[in-house]
């Protein structure tokens, strides 16, 4: 299944991606999308598929530089696992468009809770790209800590990501914090 544009474009990795690379790259993690979903492992636990160099770069429509570039910006920002095998590489979706691709799992709930800060700093490091000294400064901590305290989910950080990326700012814990505040003032409105 491949995202609806919508999605990808409103996507934090979508948001990104055409932050550095233009339309045209947001054109390419589309088109990278369908690639490795038409051609993915049956079987496999996540999409994953073996795609020959001269195949991605008719799909991407840039030369083998651009290509490399793009794909090494994709795979440090953990929307793919890249393994290249000779002529062929091996391309694993990862990340949040591996999640957009995959849909909503009945078996989970989308109310996923943290309960250490840990695991908000691991996610940040896997999904965010928080670079390790924020993710480890005391004060981020301490908002990590708030959020499981407050029972803050990931879908409301992910909607708060898009709220900071839409007004230019980073998606950094302290700014996401000030919209996880007001996203959930909109909702106590909403619902009085």
């Amino acid at each position: 299944m491949i995202p609806a544009p919508l999605q990808l474009v409103k996507s934090v990795i979508g948001r990104k991606v055409e932050q550095r690379f233009g339309l045209s790259g947001l054109a390419r993690l589309f088109k990278l999308a369908e690639l490795i979903t038409d051609r993915a492992d049956n079987g496999a636990k996540r999409l994953s598929a073996v795609i020959a160099w001269g195949d991605l770069l008719r799909a991407l429509q840039c030369d083998q530089a651009s290509t490399q570039e793009f794909l090494t910006y994709c795979d440090h920002a953990r929307v793919v696992d890249r393994k290249n095998e000779g002529e062929r590489v091996r391309l694993s979706l990862v990340g949040e468009l591996a999640s957009l691709l995959a849909g909503p799992d009945p078996a989970a709930s989308s109310r996923t809770l943290f309960d250490r800060e840990e695991q908000w700093a691991e996610w940040f490091a896997a999904d965010l790209n928080l670079p390790p000294h924020l993710r480890n400064e005391p004060e981020t901590r301490r908002v990590f800590r708030l959020w499981c305290a407050s029972n803050v989910t990931i879908d409301e950080v992910e909607a708060a990501a898009i709220r900071a990326t839409t007004a230019r700012e980073a998606p950094h814990p302290h700014v996401l914090h000030t919209h996880i505040k007001a996203l959930r003032q909109e909702k106590i409105r909403a619902a009085g």
